[in-house]
């Protein structure tokens, strides 16, 4: 099967009917922007040995490479629009492969309202299997969200649990998974995008990040983007099942349940005046909401308390 046939076959069924995409029969896309909007436009890479395992099933590729470019037109909300794809595999891919990737991108294309509209089939000679999707999403103008709009006194919220995905990604990285934790793995596996939260973020954050390298080194992110300090109190930082039975096992630690990455859960930074309705509205739509401290003066600097003789040393995900 050629490149041609490759893509009229299994990726332009991605295009869900949009007239804008020509069914990636032509050089680029036309992209109607309603009116009195902006775009918001992100990308991610993807890349084998990194961001998956070697050997990962064309489905959990294909959940995870879009989702977390969701997850970022989520933290600025943005209701998702299209995306584009662009792959380089190493070797002709088989079709059972083609079949299993683009068959999980249709479906979330259908749960998260977005189409593809276009992008790049290609191969590599060396290395692995390397994807990347670059995102686009609408938001009403002047409301989009970015991580620079704390203040001072702002209190530090994060829309549910962190350490499930790093907890998944140690136990399959050390074949030591074990029944009790199917909702870590899957946690790593397929992040879920806090897209139902947009009009709730522009209605009450001052900021807002998605939690992708790390709790600690993403908070820190928002902290400098601000030019504030913060304090993050480790006793109000609540865990899954699966995570506190790790710890208690001994086989995971609170620490690199902070520090690790790929939780997709958001950081808002939210006034004390909108506090409570804020997490009254996430918690109406079944999240787990906590605070977890607040943004200083930036004299103040980075600040962990109830650390109860945690070593918070490592800062989190870097490439290099």
């Amino acid at each position: 099967m050629s490149e041609f046939e490759i893509i009229d076959k299994y990726f332009a069924p991605l295009t869900m009917g949009h007239k804008s995409a020509y069914d990636l029969k032509d050089d680029a896309a036309v992209l109607k922007i309603p009116d009195k909007h902006e775009l918001v436009v992100t990308s991610d890479t993807l890349n084998e040995s990194v961001h998956f395992l070697k050997d990962e099933t064309p489905e959990n590729i294909a959940r995870k490479a879009l989702r977390v470019n969701l997850s970022d037109l989520a933290a600025m909300a943005a209701t998702p629009l299209c995306y584009q794809l662009n792959i380089a595999f190493p070797k002709k891919p088989l079709n059972k492969w083609l079949e299993g990737f683009s068959n999980t991108l249709y479906k979330d294309n259908k749960e998260y309202n977005i189409f593809c509209s276009g992008g790049d089939t290609t191969s590599t000679h060396e290395g692995g299997l390397s994807i990347s999707i670059t995102a686009m999403g609408i938001v009403p103008k002047g409301q989009a969200v970015r991580r620079a709009g704390a203040k001072n006194g702002d209190y530090i919220v994060i829309t549910g649990c962190v350490g499930g995905a790093a907890l998944g990604l140690k136990l399959l990285q050390k074949g030591l998974c074990k029944e009790w934790c199917k909702e870590s793995v899957e946690r790593y596996f397929a992040p879920v995008p806090r897209v139902n939260c947009k009009k709730i973020i522009r209605k009450y954050a001052n900021a807002a990040m998605d939690i992708s390298d790390g709790l600690i080194a993403d908070y820190s992110h928002m902290a400098k983007a601000s030019r504030l300090g913060a304090e993050i109190d480790i006793a109000k930082i609540k865990f899954s099942q699966e995570v506190n039975r790790a710890i208690d096992d001994g086989i995971f630690s609170i620490e690199e349940a902070i520090t690790g990455g790929d939780d997709y859960e958001l950081i808002l930074a939210v006034s004390k005046g909108n506090i409570k309705p804020l997490l009254d509205e996430l918690n109406k739509i079944n999240l787990n909401p906590m605070v977890i401290g607040c943004f200083l003066d930036s004299d103040l600097g980075l600040k962990f308390v109830n650390t109860k003789g945690i070593n918070i040393s490592e800062k989190g995900w870097e490439h290099f």
